[in-house]
């Protein structure tokens, strides 16, 4: 049954990246942001900050569910249409998410929540690899660079990650840096 605060499992994760034709690579990469994002979930919650480790689950595997359909029709932005469809599906709560893991909504002054944590976790991840944010920017700026506007708005994001990466660990008692050596082998 959908409503306002369902949240798809796991299974119907995939099943939604099914249906709208989701690319093997592109369901790869989700799952490698959901094993970033659950353990920074799980981090958080064992130094008692709140977050919804089911609100994080369902918007790091559906972050990216806009972006075949926007390489269809050939124009879009995929984090618009991620929302679209996740409200489309019924679940407004993860279709907020998605849309801001390009970028977020919120101001600067805002607490940590599950759409910072899904931010962050996507740009730790190139393709199914985890990276650090500096080999993520590399990798951005080598595919997107040369696009009109895109190396300030490229800049701007980069500058929201690093500030990003501090408010989320200092509330965690582990370092970027130890990221690889938390994620299952």
């Amino acid at each position: 049954m959908k409503g306002t605060s369902h949240i798809p499992n796991e299974q119907d994760c995939f099943s939604l990246l099914q249906k709208y034709n989701t690319p093997d690579h592109i369901v790869a990469h989700s799952a490698k942001v959901w094993e970033v994002g659950r353990v920074l979930a799980e981090g958080l919650l064992r130094c008692n900050y709140r977050v919804d480790m089911d609100l994080i689950r369902a918007s790091c595997l559906l972050h990216d569910i806009g972006k075949y359909p926007c390489i269809l029709e050939g124009r879009g932005a995929h984090d618009v249409r991620g929302e679209q469809i996740l409200q489309e599906e019924g679940y407004p709560s993860v279709a907020r998410i998605v849309v801001q893991h390009v970028v977020l909504r919120s101001g600067r002054e805002a607490p940590v929540g599950e759409e910072h944590v899904v931010y962050y976790s996507d740009k730790r991840v190139v393709h199914d690899e985890l990276v650090s944010v500096e080999d993520r920017f590399i990798y951005l700026f080598a595919t997107y660079g040369r696009m009109a506007n895109a190396e300030k708005f490229l800049e701007r994001m980069k500058g929201e990650t690093l500030r990003l990466e501090q408010a989320i660990f200092a509330l965690l008692d582990f370092r970027p840096e130890d990221l690889p050596g938390l994620l299952t082998p």
